[in-house]
């Protein structure tokens, strides 16, 4: 018989949930939105396992060059690590099927699609129902759903404003910190 995984995680997307956008300041520096970085500290590492999950639009489009995104990759984990916070794998689509170049295609790691959290499913053997997506566009809620997540739309970045697909998020916060504040909440119920 096949085991059941108990390993839940954690994603969310980078622009308009835990940073403004995912460039780097003149200063080398990241725009991390209010209260992001003391969100992250909130998640029990014991519990989850903590992921970036990014379709990355602005890479398709040539708005953002790739070697920039990964600067900021870099960065962000350096961050991390500096903070003592245990990110586990950032998951990045560049691709979309009218972008630009070698960009140009379709992809199932692109959201509103599963692939991303179907690999993370099998790479970490993760119980996706068990398991948590936090983001600001109907797509990110969406490919959370289609993969049987938790969903948390947050108020801030484009709010859910898309008008991209229709959805229907388990909860709706204010931002990142209250989002992590009601997944905890939710989690510590379950457990009780």
């Amino acid at each position: 018989m096949a085991k059941i995984p108990d390993k839940q995680g954690i994603f969310f997307e980078l622009d308009g949930v835990l940073v403004q956008r995912a460039r780097l300041e003149a200063d080398g520096s990241i725009p991390f939105l209010e209260r992001a970085i003391e969100a992250l500290t909130r998640i029990d590492p014991k519990h989850f396992k903590i992921f970036v999950a990014t379709s990355r639009h602005d890479i398709a489009f040539v708005e953002l060059k790739e070697r920039e995104f990964v600067r900021f990759c870099e960065a962000f984990v350096l961050r991390m690590q500096q903070e003592q916070i245990p990110i586990t794998k950032i998951y990045s689509c560049p691709y979309h099927p009218k972008g630009k170049g070698r960009f140009r295609k379709d992809s199932v790691f692109r959201k509103p699609g599963p692939g991303i959290y179907k690999m993370a499913q099998q790479e970490f053997d993760l119980n996706l129902q068990r398991s948590w997506m936090i983001g600001h566009t109907t797509a990110d809620v969406l490919s959370a759903q289609r993969a049987e997540l938790g969903t948390v739309l947050v108020r801030t970045g484009k709010a859910g404003q898309d008008s991209e697909f229709e959805v229907e998020p388990h909860f709706v916060e204010d931002d990142f910190w209250h989002a992590i504040a009601r997944v905890n909440q939710f989690e510590y119920a379950l457990r009780c």
